[in-house]
């Protein structure tokens, strides 16, 4: 679903930046347009990743306000990883992703809630943009889960608060913003890994 996509993206550059954090609808335009162009998700989010990382380790360390600063590594990741996605991800050896796999049903099982949906991800099998899709889907079945086990009313109170003034921004977008930090607070409490072969 589009929305999880967005929310993902948004959960995530809030993370990185460690504050709730409302995007711009430029921002969203942008996300749009990787979601239209094909990108997958896993892919937004480790470019994002290195973006932070690039920033942390230059010393500068100038405040990135917008995805907008992602935009050309998001670009050359899917540039990289396009093959894989598209294809030639016949030619990814078998065992590669029987590997990557097995590593993330290993980190399943060391959380009490992902311990169920290991055998699930250590059985799938087909092409990379498959597996990619059923991860995802074993992902949201998760943190849908997680929701129903945290103090969600609690986590909104504490979300609502760190965001502030919001009387400016229409309603829609806070209530996105809120929810991509709950998933990404639901996420942390219960160190809940991103399922990828990518990661």
């Amino acid at each position: 679903m589009a929305t999880d996509y967005f929310n993902e993206i948004e959960g995530h550059f809030a993370a990185c930046r460690g504050t709730p954090f409302i995007l711009s609808a430029k921002d969203w335009a942008l996300m749009k347009k990787w979601h239209d162009d094909g990108v997958p998700l896993p892919v937004v989010i480790e470019a994002i990743d290195a973006v932070f990382e690039k920033n942390e380790s230059s010393g500068r360390r100038k405040t990135i306000s917008s995805l907008s600063y992602c935009k050309h590594a998001v670009k050359e990741f899917w540039e990289e990883r396009k093959d894989l996605y598209v294809g030639a991800g016949e030619t990814t050896p078998e065992r590669t992703v029987a590997e990557a796999l097995d590593r993330l049903a290993g980190q399943l099982e060391t959380s009490e809630l992902g311990a169920p949906f290991a055998p699930r991800v250590r059985a799938l099998s087909g092409s990379v943009p498959k597996i990619e899709e059923q991860l995802l889907e074993i992902e949201r079945e998760l943190l849908d889960t997680a929701m129903a086990s945290a103090n969600v009313p609690e986590m909104r109170d504490e979300i609502a608060s760190a965001l502030g003034d919001t009387s400016r921004i229409d309603e829609k977008t806070i209530a996105r913003t809120v929810e991509a930090n709950l998933r990404r607070l639901v996420r942390e409490k219960f160190a809940l890994p991103r399922l990828t072969l990518f990661g």
